[in-house]
């Protein structure tokens, strides 16, 4: 009995993909939606599984590069007790980013909570020109990659952590505007900007500072 019921079960399998093959494109298409549709709502796409390897490459970059954390918390140079007055600098990072290509660093802001994270803002000191800007937002516990980016239609000129909300940072651009993004948000686009309804100027916003 087990192996008719086995068998039925086989035929029936064999009709719907039968029935399947001879649908025409547009429910092919139609399927194919649905099937990625239930393919976004697995484990496997989860916010769960995105924070575990997040961890997961954490944790690789710090083994690959175990000698310079070591170096960042004990390095010291014995030579510096008998030079007056001075020190010596020990590189242990190169930050980098493939949207911040062949544009220059114009403001750094270290996060007032999260030690490890700082945000660095990216436009361009050739004013003849304007172009578009990067906020990128590294940390130290995985220095290959940026945290957080955000893209900007003008050249970032300044940017600024809020003091008691440590995910939220305003940034200054060089077209006048101000954007105020929220990095735990799931969108990239600013919570708050400046516009001209809101009677915003076109001089480049030089410093921004939260109250």
């Amino acid at each position: 009995d087990i192996f008719d019921q086995y068998m039925i079960e086989i035929e029936l399998a064999k009709e719907k993909e039968k029935d399947h093959h001879t649908k025409g494109k547009g429910s092919f298409d139609d399927e194919g939606d649905k099937g990625r549709k239930k393919d976004s709502n697995t484990p496997i796409y989860s916010d769960n599984m995105k924070l575990s390897i997040k961890l997961m490459e954490r944790m690789v970059n710090q083994n690959a590069e175990a000698e310079v954390y070591h170096d960042f918390k004990y390095w010291e140079d014995r030579s510096d007790e008998f030079r007056d007055g001075e020190g010596t600098l020990l590189p242990l990072w190169r930050f980098s980013s493939e949207k911040a290509k062949r544009k220059q660093v114009t403001c750094i802001k270290w996060n007032p909570q999260y030690n490890d994270l700082c945000a660095v803002g990216f436009g361009s000191y050739d004013f003849s020109r304007r172009g578009t800007g990067v906020i990128c937002c590294y940390s130290l516990k995985n220095t290959r990659f940026p945290e957080y980016v955000f893209n900007t239609d003008a050249g970032v000129c300044c940017l600024d952590w809020h003091p008691q909300h440590p995910a939220v940072i305003a940034v200054g651009l060089y077209d006048g505007t101000v954007l105020v993004y929220d990095v735990r948000a799931k969108t990239k686009k600013p919570i708050y900007q400046s516009t001209v309804r809101t009677n915003k100027h076109t001089d480049p916003v030089w410093e921004v500072r939260w109250n």
